[in-house]
């Protein structure tokens, strides 16, 4: 443990640049370098696959598909099959529909990480904080996320939700009808806090995160990984990639945050440290702490981190990851529940039953313990009958199914890229040849049948009673893909999310949208995207 935190900060000196860019070698050279650094991929050599054609007088497949995604890829459907392919984002692409897009995220020949490289550099810019386990097929970060989050979410949820509806109280407040709803005009911006301080809570402990400069070193992390993934959807250039991986070379922006973060974390680990052998000097069970931090540094070597700073840094890439996803779906979520306004009651009634419920549970537990004598501990303390905890959260089936209903409405039609590794052949026969790109087509999927009636339509309670939870996957809803490579982070984000439409709808009774004529727009944008109108909000009284 001693080699662990002594070495944390010794990797360099805060601040300290060990890398630089040739200035020199002139700018022709330097773009003939990224052309040759980031070749666009080419279609597959199976010429049996057809490209879908052009409206006349377009380059490329971007205007007709962004203007309607669901009509171009029916007219693709129809017109070529389940596979076909198309010019987007300044990339040849394959697309696979239907039962074949499962043997895409099934088969360890494509690789969703290596295309996520190719386009954004996400792997370039973990590499400028991590300082182990950068292998390509490394599954550290799938592991941390199982054994540090997952497993600890019925003790975190409490923690979150308390964390939450204090910034929430602090940012938006009261807002009486009689006095006017309270108009934030970038409500992202406020829920990206909201966000980052209960997430900084339980990922580095109450004496860390109470500091401003840790919680902005969050907010900067998940930002850093927003922009590695960029604002509703990324191009491909390969000036871009040769900038974007020369500056993470030269500023080093995850070191940077996980120095930070150590700097913080080092006195409170070793303070940590010394209460618990004086606890066991003293033959005193020693409680631990319970948040990421110390999970992790507990079990560094299991997961193979080398020190203090790389603990940081996996969990600055993890955190930062949660940051940015929920900051972007819950903000998404509540301009839904505005364009919806009709369903926000009967959430609120679903939580007030269920918290009836649990209430009345606790109180009949408490008495069955008077009438046998045994003390009331803290674990009934009626002080938390009405607690959102996350067995009362995962009771709002409403709230889960509105939840789903929102990621299965609003996923990119087109999403989730893979790169083919070796030549790699369909069922159907078509062969996707190694070094081209596919990309998933969702809307047979999140328009099937499976899915119900009116599938062109926002159905809230669509999923209510059909055991479809919202982290559930399969070939009928695919935001968080599939398979072994499912995302492992996806419990974490939509518990939160239901934390946060709980103690919305608990708090306030209705949501506008600032400009009703915006509405559609906000619905449907992009991961990343901004949405250029605001929010009002009016309390419960």
């Amino acid at each position: 443990m001693l080699t662990l935190l002594s070495s944390s900060t010794n990797g360099m000196v805060i601040g300290a640049m060990k890398a630089a860019i040739p200035f020199g070698i002139g700018l022709a050279s330097a773009t003939f370098m990224a052309a040759k650094i980031a070749l666009s991929p080419e279609f597959s050599t199976d010429k049996r696959i057809p490209i879908a054609s052009l409206r006349p007088g377009d380059s490329s497949h971007d205007d007709e598909y962004n203007e309607d995604p669901d009509a171009f890829l029916e007219r693709c459907e129809k017109e070529y099959g389940p596979v076909f392919n198309v010019y987007l984002l300044n990339m040849a692409l394959t697309v696979i529909s239907g039962p074949q897009a499962r043997e895409v995220f099934t088969n360890e020949s494509f690789s969703a990480n290596d295309a996520l490289e190719e386009l954004t550099c996400m792997r370039s810019y973990f590499d400028t904080g991590r300082k182990s386990n950068n292998n390509y097929n490394n599954r550290t970060i799938p592991a941390l996320i199982r054994d540090m989050i997952t497993r600890f979410i019925p003790t975190y949820i409490p923690k979150i939700v308390a964390q939450m509806e204090k910034v929430i109280d602090q940012e938006l407040g009261y807002c009486p009808a009689q006095r006017g709803a309270k108009l934030v005009e970038k409500p992202l911006l406020v829920f990206q806090k909201i966000i980052a301080n209960a997430t900084a809570l339980v990922f580095v402990g109450p004496e860390i995160a109470k500091s401003r400069k840790i919680i902005d070193t969050f907010i900067s992390a998940s930002k850093d990984f927003g922009k590695t993934f960029g604002n509703g959807g990324v191009r491909a250039s390969k000036w871009r990639t040769f900038i974007q991986r020369a500056n993470y070379k030269l500023f080093h922006p995850l070191r940077n945050h996980a120095q930070i973060l150590a700097e913080a974390s080092m006195s409170v680990i070793l303070e940590r440290r010394r209460l618990e052998a004086l606890a066991n000097e003293a033959g005193i069970e020693f409680e631990q702490p319970d948040d990421v931090l110390q999970h992790m540094f507990d079990d560094f070597d299991k997961h193979g981190l080398v020190d203090l700073e790389d603990i940081c840094a996996f969990a600055l890439i993890i955190s930062g990851a949660i940051v940015h996803t929920i900051t972007d779906a819950s903000t998404n979520m509540l301009y839904y529940l505005a364009a919806f306004p009709q369903y926000m009651d009967r959430l609120f009634q679903e939580q007030q039953q269920v918290l009836d419920t649990i209430q009345a549970e606790r109180e009949q537990a408490r008495q069955e313990r008077s009438r046998e004598g045994k003390p009331i501990g803290d674990d009934l303390d009626p002080a938390h009958d009405r607690d959102l905890t996350a067995a009362a959260i995962k009771k709002m089936i409403y709230m889960d199914s509105f939840v789903r209903e929102v990621f299965r409405f609003r996923t990119e039609r087109l999403g989730i890229m893979h790169l083919a590794l070796e030549d790699v052949t369909l069922s159907s026969g078509i062969m996707i040849s190694k070094g081209s790109t596919v990309i998933i087509n969702t809307r047979p999927a999140h328009q099937s049948s499976e899915n119900g009636e009116d599938v062109t339509e926002f159905r809230p309670w669509r999923f209510v009673g059909k055991n479809k939870a919202a982290t559930k996957v399969g070939m009928d809803y695919l935001p968080f893909g599939m398979g072994r490579h499912a995302c492992p982070g996806r419990f974490i984000v939509v518990e939160q999310l239901k934390a946060v439409g709980a103690l919305m709808v608990s708090k306030y009774s209705k949501i506008e949208i600032q400009d009703p004529s915006k509405t559609k727009m906000a619905l449907c944008t992009h991961i990343g995207e901004p949405i250029d109108t605001g929010l009002k909000f009016t309390s419960r009284e």
